[in-house]
């Protein structure tokens, strides 16, 4: 990944918005423990992994994030152009500073919910919001503390009211809320991604260490032996029950690399997959 260009705007010494533009492959994980974020993509396509969930994002799509664990993947595509988005961060102090009269209502109650991400619906008004960011990063010498006040305080408003709002007046509420997670949870709701087990462990919230500890104790066994084992076990469905090709089983069970798929399910079967497929082709004919 190579940064082409980074712009931002600070309050209170914390970036509150932010504009990048770089070249994929980017993953990155973030650890938001006292802080939320809406992210805004401009050109681009990624793959964001929360605790128990994914999603997929491309250009002019956006999302809000609650505080907890995420790895977001930003994946190629055929596209040369160079990806870009604005991050615009929230945090309990900053949210109290720029709301010096008391916090709107949509702030001061949680409620509990299920889910970490809401995309937020792309209308007229949050359109015209990010082309007047766009324009003030153009133009950064207009750029105040009143201002920056004014424009987090719009968003606020906007989202409140945004479309499906229910779901993201939730989400607003409770943006600083840490979420329960399971253990044994979020490693099977990540099972057949094509993330590490560095990743996995992000998005428990442990080191690798304790990460590593953790799931001995639970599984009674290694990380990258039960995840190879449980990768292996649905390619083998696949490969029996499908007519997939071997590359696209390779990538839908979480490995990234056919070499070293074949190489693990030669481990277990003692066949490569496409030995494994004919002969079992041929016992089931």
């Amino acid at each position: 990944m190579s940064l082409l260009s980074y712009d931002h705007f600070k309050l209170n010494g914390k970036p509150v918005f932010e504009k990048a533009s770089f070249n994929p492959p980017l993953k990155k994980d973030a650890t938001m423990n006292n802080e939320a974020c809406f992210i805004h993509v401009l050109h681009g396509k990624a793959m964001l992994y929360a605790t128990n969930e994914q999603y997929s994002f491309t250009s002019s799509d956006s999302f809000l994030m609650k505080c907890g664990n995420y790895i977001n993947h930003w994946v190629e595509t055929q596209e040369e152009q160079p990806y870009e988005a604005i991050l615009i961060h929230f945090y309990p102090d900053t949210l109290k500073y720029v709301y010096d009269e008391g916090l709107p209502e949509v702030l001061k109650y949680p409620r509990k919910v299920n889910h970490n991400v809401e995309k937020i619906p792309l209308d007229e008004m949050i359109t015209t919001y990010i082309d007047s960011l766009l324009f003030y990063f153009n133009n950064p010498a207009m750029v105040n503390e009143e201002l920056i006040k004014l424009k987090v305080k719009e968003l606020i408003l906007l989202l409140a009211n945004a479309k499906e709002g229910n779901n993201v007046k939730a989400l607003l509420s409770s943006l600083f809320q840490p979420e329960e997670t399971e253990f044994k949870k979020v490693i099977h709701s990540h099972l057949y991604e094509d993330l590490s087990i560095e990743d996995i462990a992000v998005l428990t919230g442990l080191s690798l260490s304790t990460f590593k500890r953790k799931f001995k104790q639970s599984f009674d066994t290694t990380p990258k032996h039960y995840i190879n084992q449980k990768r292996i076990e649905k390619a083998t469905d696949l490969l029996i029950h499908t007519d997939h090709r071997i590359t696209e089983i390779c990538y839908d069970c979480g490995f990234n690399d056919v070499g070293y798929f074949s190489k693990v399910f030669h481990q277990h079967h003692g066949a490569s997959p496409s030995s494994f497929r004919k002969k079992k082709q041929f016992v089931i004919s």
